[in-house]
Formats: structure tokens, C-alpha cells, sequence
């Protein structure tokens, strides 16, 4: 059974190493909700270059049931083969709410498409056949006064190259207010000047002493009086709406925290500066009522896939108590990023690279540090530590001992009992006792049950409780054994059985999931070669098994010729017969140890170090 878990755990591993063919799929067009492709590959992202394909419109203003004529078109030698084309409410500036889609469309021409309800009072046109286009005219009719209007339309031209929400020009409502002047294309501020760190401003970055275009992380502060200026910003991934946060803790874990947000709205083209606050269990990020407090003076940008933000910041604000004083006491600083929806912010994942980072000291705003490197987490790594022991190196060699060796070394006893079940009842006891210290320890640093948002991580805490309760139960049904010779042990050894291996096969894909977690900091290099010593054991294992079917008949024939000499003998000392291929068995089993050993040692220093 445990071969079979591991080839299972092989091969899911092996589809993520070999990955996703972008060409098995067929980019159509497209969801209405957000006109992003349907079955785009999942190595393809929307084009950052201008676009070749425009929306032109015959008129700048509309009345109700009035046509206003637009063309999708497309730059000499450019064609694109489908198309979703919607009419939004045009939002204001500082307007992050769902945008509203307004009026109906009319075809000219013969290409086949069809019409997508996405409200009441709108429907979007697309295309649903693949022929080259380079202009399609269009008609739009509204019923009623909407407001001032905008077009925004996808043009894909294949599985790779497509163009996401591209505008038209504003057509103006005639009984609505007048629009403001629209903005020139979004100014990209200045990168952050990390010469001055621990001089003249205080800087955490992630890796230390990394220079802003190239950190992963990196908050700054400075003290100008009544007033710290702030800038701080993080690659994100992706050309959705995405953020990046610092926030400030007493502790290295979220919860109870004020949160200054650096988030891009891709709808406004705008990337702004907000408060929030981290409630506790469970974890929750709100905005404030006023999302301002506190903010003098603000701005920012999204250039390269770079969040980045600068605030001005009073140290002292009024108007909402869960605004921390930045006047004398010191925080942990966090940084986290993730993906935003119309600039709010979404859930980070508790993967490597998504949970924040953390400053391993406090902080504080008045100080020049110069500080770098990740807080670190002792008992996650204790709790990686400990399983890893118990299972890859305990657990395993026990389980051998159990499956192969109940024949060997038949004439020798430990205290009156076979050298494999000494083995094996010692190496499962250990077991027990680290995975029982190391469920305690992972409890405590969770304070209790964790949820995480998304698979596989939220499996890990489920699994887990699967595998103590087997593991609880096993020791119970040891203390209630009956006797060989007793009818019921055949049901002993079922249920011993089946406990044992529902914990063995759920802790294969249990290591690997907990490898994943930001907080064990494992390097990515460690989970190949955890994969190394589970394809080793296999083969072990499988190379055991054919010799055991090998010498089946061999050691069934010595094993009755004992019975038949101890039957014909009754008073004299017979020693039972040495197993067939022995020698083999020894080298597999030595070679199983050494090599466990060395790969469970390496583990532990990685855990430990990293």
C-alpha cells in the first residue's frame, strides 16, 4: 500500500514538474464579467505592448433610443479573430464599485455572435466563430439616459496574443454632470531610494540590502516631525487589480493590526493608498470607514509589475483608534501582496512567497534602521522536524520490518522477542511520541485550528487530524491485544492494518503539502529530494517484494521440512531454517537505513537553518 501512495504522490508532482501544454487548449472569447479569455493557457497573460485594434465612435454624446455608430478596428496588417464588445457606465475616478453594463448592440455585418446578459438594463456582443477580422461595425442603442458611457472591448488574435478591456472614448450623457477632465495615462513616481537607508530613513527589505527594482519587498520610513513618510512596494504577478500592505504588529502573526494598503484598481487606472485593520480569529482585513485617516498626502504607481506607493502619514491621527500611534513604540513590520478586486483586497495565500514578510526585530519610526531577512517561526520548523523524523525515518524502516523481515534471524531473540518486532514496536513507539510532540507543538503555535483559503493547504490541517487519531488508536489496540491463539486477533491485526496504513498513505502527500508552507521557509531544491528518497524507497520496496515472491517456495519447503524434523523429534533442539536470499535482504535493509538516514538529516539541518 505504501508504494502505491508514493507512485500516486509521484505522479501528481510529476504533472505540476511537467507542466501545462499551452497549445492543448483553445482560447475563446470570453466572460462577460471581467472579458478576460475562456480557456486561455495558463502560460499566457494578456499583451502589455499598445494595442494594434481600436473602437471608434461616430458621435461624443447620446440620447435614449438615438444609434451611436462604432467600429472595432485594426491597424494595417493586423487582424484579431474574435471579440467581446460592452458598454460600461463611465466611473469616476475615486469609484472602485462593479461597473455597470448599460444598452444593447446591433451587428453589421454577417459574422456569427451572440448577445450575454451581465445586468438588467445591458448585454455584451461576442463573437463565437474564429474567422479574421479587421473591422466590425457596430451599433449601440440605449433606452434611457445611463449616464456618460464608455465602450471597452477583448480583440484575441490567438491562444497567446490578446488584448484585455481596451477603451473607447467617453460618450457623454447630456443631462448628466459635466465629467471631469480626463487624466493623462497615470504618472509612475520615482523608485525608492535605498542609498539613504539606515542615514537618512529606515528601511526593511526582503532579500537584506537589496536595491528597490530588484527586492522582493521593501518599506521605508522617515520622520519629518508631525508627519513619517512612507514608501513601500513588492513585485506582484499578473494584470489584475493587486496590492501591497505594510502592516504593524506587536507579535510576528496577523491579527489586531493596523494596515496601510498600496492598492491598483486596473478599471480607474489609478493606484491608491488606504487604511485598514487585521482583525484576529479568524483573519479578516476591513477597511476603515474612512480609509483616509491619517494619509496628508499620497501616490503611486504600477510600472513593471511593481506596486509602489508613497504616503504621507500623520504619527499621531485622530478619528479611528485602530490607526496605530507611530510616537514611540516599536511594531514587527509586515509586507504582504496579492491580487485585489476593484481595489479591495483579496486573501494571500499561506504558500511560500505569499504569506508576508516580517521583520525579525521591531521596528521603530523614529529609529534609521537598516534591517533585512524574514522573522522566523521556531515551532513550525520543530513541528517539520519532528514529523519529518517520525515518519520518513521511523515510520518507514518500521513498516520494512514489518513487511520483510518477520523470517530473519529466526534463532535470535532481544528479551525473548524476534529482533524485527523489537525493531518495529521501538521505531513505532518513537514515532508516536514525535508525532503526538509535534501535533501538541503546531497547536500551539496556531492557537488551535487553522483555515487556510485555498488547496492544498487547507487539506493540511484535516489530513493531519486523520493521522493523530490512527495513530492514537494503534497504541489502544496494542493494550486490548488478545492472545495468538485467540479467534479474535485475525481482527486485531485487520484493524491494526488498516489504521496503520490509512496514517501511512495520508502522510505522504501530508509532507509535501507541509513543505509548501511560507512559514517552514523550505527552498524549493529540498522537495526534489524528498522526491529522490520516496522513489529510492519505492524501488526498495518493490525490489523486496519480487525477491519475497522469489524465495517464497524455497523458505515454504525449508519451513516444512523444520515441522517435519521437529514433529520426528520431539525432545531435540532443531534451530529453525536461515530464509533464502538473506544476504540480499541484509544489503537492502542496510542500504534503506543509510540512505533514509542521510536524506532525513539533511532534512532536519534544512528545517532547522533555512
Amino acid at each position: 500500500m505504501l508504494p502505491s501512495a508514493i507512485l500516486l504522490a509521484l505522479a501528481v508532482c510529476g504533472q505540476l514538474v511537467v507542466g501545462y501544454n499551452p497549445r492543448l487548449a483553445t482560447t475563446q472569447c470570453c466572460r462577460c464579467n471581467d472579458l478576460q479569455p475562456d480557456n486561455a493557457p495558463l502560460t499566457s497573460e494578456p499583451q502589455r505592448l499598445p494595442s494594434p485594434f481600436h473602437i471608434t465612435v461616430n458621435r461624443r454624446h447620446y440620447n435614449p433610443g438615438e444609434e451611436v455608430q462604432l467600429n472595432l478596428t485594426a491597424d494595417s496588417g493586423n487582424v484579431f479573430r474574435s471579440f467581446v464588445v460592452v458598454a460600461y457606465r463611465a466611473l469616476e475616478a475615486s469609484n472602485t464599485k462593479e461597473p455597470v453594463a448599460v444598452g444593447s448592440f446591433t451587428l453589421l455585418g454577417n459574422i456569427l455572435v451572440e448577445e450575454d446578459c451581465l445586468s438588467p438594463k445591458g448585454k455584451a456582443l461576442r463573437s463565437n466563430d474564429g474567422s479574421a477580422k479587421s473591422l466590425v461595425k457596430l451599433v449601440w442603442i440605449g433606452e434611457e439616459y445611463y449616464g456618460h458611457i464608455q465602450f471597452r472591448a477583448t480583440f484575441i488574435v490567438d491562444d497567446e496574443v490578446y488584448w484585455v478591456r481596451e477603451k473607447s472614448l467617453i460618450i457623454k450623457d447630456p443631462t448628466a454632470p459635466p465629467m471631469p477632465v480626463e487624466r493623462s495615462p497615470p504618472k509612475i513616481i520615482d523608485p525608492i531610494n535605498t542609498a539613504e537607508c539606515g542615514d537618512k530613513k529606515g528601511c526593511y527589505r526582503v532579500p537584506e540590502g537589496c536595491w528597490e527594482p530588484y527586492c522582493e519587498y521593501i518599506a521605508t520610513w522617515k520622520d519629518m516631525g508631525q508627519i513619517v513618510l512612507f514608501e513601500w512596494s513588492a513585485i506582484t504577478e499578473g494584470l489584475e487589480d493587486r496590492y501591497v500592505a505594510i502592516g504593524f504588529s506587536n507579535d510576528t502573526y496577523m491579527g489586531d493590526d493596523s494596515v496601510m494598503e498600496c492598492v491598483h484598481n486596473s478599471f480607474t487606472e489609478r493606484t491608491e493608498v488606504f487604511m485598514s485593520y487585521n482583525y484576529g480569529s479568524p483573519n479578516k482585513n476591513v477597511r476603515l470607514p474612512n480609509p483616509k485617516v491619517g494619509i496628508v498626502k499620497e501616490e503611486g504607481s504600477l510600472y513593471n509589475q511593481r506596486v509602489r506607493c508613497r504616503a504621507w502619514r500623520e504619527k499621531f491621527p485622530t478619528g479611528d483608534s485602530r490607526v496605530n500611534d507611530l510616537t514611540g513604540q516599536s511594531w514587527h513590520m509586515m509586507i504582504a501582496r496579492g491580487a485585489a478586486k476593484r481595489g479591495v483586497l483579496q486573501r494571500h495565500g499561506a504558500g511560500a512567497g505569499a504569506i508576508p514578510a516580517v521583520s525579525p526585530e521591531k521596528i521603530s519610526m523614529q529609529r534609521k534602521s537598516n534591517i533585512g531577512g524574514r522573522a522566523s517561526y521556531p515551532l513550525v520548523k520543530a513541528h517539520a522536524c519532528l514529523m519529518f523524523l517520525a515518519w520518513v525515518f521511523f515510520g518507514s524502516i518500521a513498516v520494512l520490518m514489518t513487511k520483510y523481515f518477520k523470517n530473519m534471524w529466526p534463532n535470535r531473540r532481544f528479551y525473548e522477542q524476534r529482533y524485527w518486532f523489537v525493531a518495529h514496536f521501538n521505531f513505532m513507539a518513537m514515532c508516536f511520541l514525535l508525532t503526538v510532540i509535534g501535533f501538541i507543538l503546531i497547536f500551539i503555535e496556531a492557537d488551535g485550528y487553522s483555515e487556510f483559503p485555498d488547496l492544498p493547504q487547507r487539506a493540511h490541517p484535516i489530513l493531519g487530524i486523520i493521522i493523530f487519531i490512527c495513530v492514537l488508536i494503534n497504541p489502544i489496540l496494542a493494550l486490548i491485544r488478545p492472545d495468538e491463539e485467540n479467534r479474535c486477533r485475525p481482527v486485531f491485526n485487520w484493524f491494526h492494518w488498516a489504521f496503520g496504513t490509512i496514517a501511512f498513505v495520508l502522510m505522504i502527500p501530508q509532507i509535501f503539502i507541509g513543505m509548501d508552507f511560507g512559514k517552514a521557509m523550505v527552498p524549493w531544491w529540498a522537495t526534489w529530494i524528498v522526491m529522490l528518497w520516496a522513489l529510492c524507497h519505492i524501488i526498495i520496496e518493490l525490489s523486496l517484494e519480487v525477491h519475497q515472491c522469489c524465495t517464497h517456495k524455497k523458505n515454504k519447503e525449508r519451513r516444512k521440512k523444520y515441522e517435519h524434523q521437529k514433529r520426528e523429534n520431539p525432545k531435540l533442539y532443531i534451530p529453525e531454517p536461515e530464509p533464502a536470499g538473506r544476504r540480499f535482504k541484509r544489503f537492502m535493509l542496510f542500504l534503506h537505513v543509510v540512505i533514509t538516514s542521510i536524506v532525513t538529516l539533511i532534512m532536519i539541518i534544512v528545517f532547522a537553518v533555512a
